[in-house]
This record gives structure tokens, C-alpha cells and sequence, in this order.
């Protein structure tokens, strides 16, 4: 199906929605146009929570639920109608055919329960041809064997399990990996490909909004699948597009929920877009959060960026804290706190680039106190 016209009824179906018919009155969706999307109200997450909280129970004709954790509601839970189920796997099967998997052997070892997991994989590759086996987590060693005596050709799993699975003797030409950070994390990648003997491609989706955008075989980062979505980067406090290169929010229109229809859905996900033949490439990937900015020396710091950065080289993504402090002369001052022995080389020249800023002081401690960010200029 064309994408407006897709694009057309997911904003039909949102405007019979409880959540959406006050956003979206008025809304003429006949003769509705891409260019007219950023012109729509954004949804966000606590929108969701607090509409599924009064509406527990599953909607008239869901055919599919998943439950994800959420620290606002205990569990999150996901809808998807017959007419969803069959237009992601087609939509998604067109991706994965322009990736060569046609007639392939896949096994995927994302989770089959609860989770969305393996799901938002599964009907799209068997749709474009493919050999399925929907082996779940865990047992890296029997994945291996698995692999050899049946010559499977891609393995479909997070990108550290992958990392067992290649040390188990586990050997695929091509790995299809999500659900955690992996381009964004230097050098991750590299491990991961000489572990399994092939390559590794990254992908970004979530339970609300089903796989949205995934690596070609270039590596050039997280392309926009046209069939699955729109993507948009925006300023997290103008909520206007950013220019190319610079990091913003990632926004997403999902274009496979009709049901549970998310129309502008604010991610919190942070990423650079760049706009290349109509479509949104994420050069960098998702590589951060946009809930923890501080802006230092007139510059936007997004700490959780820093978190893949320091797994890189080998350090605790999560045992560090950003301290902003005004010098006598009043400038901005930026300190890093480590939970670490020593500064690996080259750390601090990666956060330079990374992040446009100079880290002024580096703290080396055994325990860090307080929150991700540490305030002292107010």
C-alpha cells in the first residue's frame, strides 16, 4: 500500500480513538499530506498511561496483546488488530526482502512471550520467504549447535547474547540485532562481527510502535522503513524539526497500529537525523535519553549519551555523573565523575566529540552519590 494512503488511515482510525478525536478535530485526513504531519499535535507516553489506566480491558477487536514494563503503570499493555498484524508483516517483510533475506534460514532468539520479542520479527520474515525457527532466549550453546547442523544463515537476537552465542562456537553470516544500544557503542559492533564470523545489523522499534527503522547492508545507520513509519527528530524544548546533524527527540508515526494508533509518538530517544531522498536517516542511531539535558557552556548535554561511550572502553555505561559548577571568572565549569579506577586513553576526546564539550576535571570515586546530573551554578 502506498504510504499516504496507509498514513491516511492510521489517521482515520486515531480519530475515532478516545486518545486522539479532541487532537485531531478538524483534521480532513481525504486531504491530508506528509508535509501537513508536523503540523499535528505530539502524543507522549504518560498520555497512554493515564488513558489505559481508565480503559484496562483490550479493545473490540484486538487479536494480539503484549505487556511491557512500566514504572507508571506495572504493566504497559500493546493491541494489534487482524489488519495490523497483517500489514506490519507485510510491511516489514519489504524491508527485510530489500536486505536479501529471501529464502534464508533464520533463527530468532528474542523471547515469544509476554514481550512483544520475537513477534515483531517473526510473521514479517516467514511474509518474505524465509525459514523460521522461533527458538526464544537463552542457551547460547545449544543456539551454536543449533546453527551448525542445520546451516541457518541469520541469527535475530540483542546484540550482547549474540556476543555469547559466537563465543559458544556459534557461527551466522548475518546478524539481525535490536533491543539494546549497539552502533552507538564504539567498537561493539566490531566484537560482535568477529565473534559470529559475519555481519551485524542494528534495528530500532519498541512494543507501542513495532520495528521503524533498521541498517542497510552500507551501515550507514537507522534508515526510516517507509512502510512502518515516519520519523522526525525535534528540539525537546521548541518541539521544532532540528537541522541535520544536530541531536534532538526521535517522534514517531507509526504507520502499523490502527488499533493502538500512534500518531507523533514522542519517543524520548535521542538521535541526529539527516534527510536523504525523502526518507530520515539516524547516522548515529538511538543513543541516549532527552529527560536528563543540561545546557553547559551554551551547548545542550544529553548525559545519558555518555553511557554507550564509556561501555566502549570497557567502563560501567551507568557509573558515572555529570557536575556543572560556575568558575570564579563565570564560566561554565563540567566535571566528570568515574566510578572507576583510571581514565581509559582516548575517553575524554570521544566525549569531546560525541557531545561538542570539553570535560574541564575528571573524578575518579568508589561510590557515586546523588542523581545523573549535579547542578552547582544556582
Amino acid at each position: 500500500m502506498e504510504r499516504l494512503a496507509r498514513l491516511k488511515e492510521v489517521l482515520r482510525a486515531a480519530q475515532a480513538h478516545p486518545l486522539y478525536q479532541e487532537k485531531l478535530r478538524g483534521v480532513d485526513p481525504e486531504g491530508f499530506a506528509l508535509e501537513d504531519l508536523p503540523g499535528l499535535p505530539l502524543t507522549t507516553r504518560e498520555e497512554w498511561v493515564a488513558f489505559l489506566k481508565e480503559n484496562p480491558r483490550p479493545p473490540e477487536g484486538a487479536s494480539l496483546m503484549h505487556l511491557t514494563p512500566s514504572p507508571l503503570l506495572g504493566w504497559m499493555p500493546e493491541y494489534l488488530s487482524q489488519d495490523d498484524l497483517r500489514y506490519q508483516a507485510e510491511a516489514l517483510a519489504a524491508h527485510y526482502r530489500r536486505l536479501g533475506l529471501v529464502g534464508k534460514r533464520v533463527l530468532v532468539a528474542f523471547s515469544y512471550h509476554v514481550f512483544a520479542g520475537g513477534w515483531l520479527f517473526h510473521e514479517a520474515l516467514v511474509r518474505a520467504g524465509n525459514l523460521v525457527l522461533p527458538h526464544g532466549p537463552g542457551e547460547a550453546a545449544r543456539i551454536a549447535e543449533i546453527g551448525r547442523t542445520y546451516g541457518f544463515d541469520v541469527l535475530v537476537t540483542n546484540p550482547s547474547f549474540a556476543l555469547k552465542v559466537g563465543q559458544a562456537g556459534g557461527r551466522f553470516p548475518l546478524l539481525l540485532a535490536g533491543g539494546e544500544p549497539f552502533t552507538s557503542v564504539p567498537g561493539f559492533r566490531e566484537r560482535v562481527e568477529a565473534a559470529l564470523g559475519g555481519v551485524a545489523l542494528d534495528a530500532y522499534g519498541t512494543s507501542e510502535l513495532g520495528i521503524v527503522a533498521g541498517e542497510g547492508l552500507g551501515k550507514e545507520g537507522l534508515w526510516e522503513i517507509p512502510e512502518m513509519a515516519v520519523l522526525e527528530v525535534l528540539d525537546p524544548e521548541t518541539l521544532r524539526p532540528v537541522p541535520d546533524g544536530e541531536k534532538g527527540e526521535l517522534v514517531v508515526t507509526a504507520l502499523s497500529r490502527t488499533l493502538m494508533p500512534m500518531v507523533r509518538f514522542r519517543t524520548g530517544d535521542l538521535a541526529v537525523a539527516e534527510r536523504r531522498g525523502g526518507l530520515t536517516l539516524l547516522p548515529r542511531g538511538v543513543f541516549g535519553r532527552t529527560d536528563a539535558m543540561v545546557k553547559v557552556k551554551g551547548v545542550k548535554l544529553y548525559p545519558t549519551e555518555l553511557g554507550p561511550l564509556l561501555a566502549g572502553f570497557g567502563l560501567d555505561p551507568r557509573g558515572f555523573q555529570v557536575v556543572v559548577e560556575r568558575k570564579l571568572e563565570g564560566t561554565d565549569k563540567l566535571v566528570l565523575r568515574l566510578k572507576a579506577e583510571r581514565v581509559p586513553p582516548g575517553l575524554m576526546e570521544a566525549v569531546q566529540r560525541a557531545t561538542g564539550l570539553k570535560v574541564d576535571e575528571v573524578e575518579l570515586v568508589g561510590e557515586l552519590e546523588g542523581g545523573l546530573v549535579v547542578d552547582r551554578r544556582f
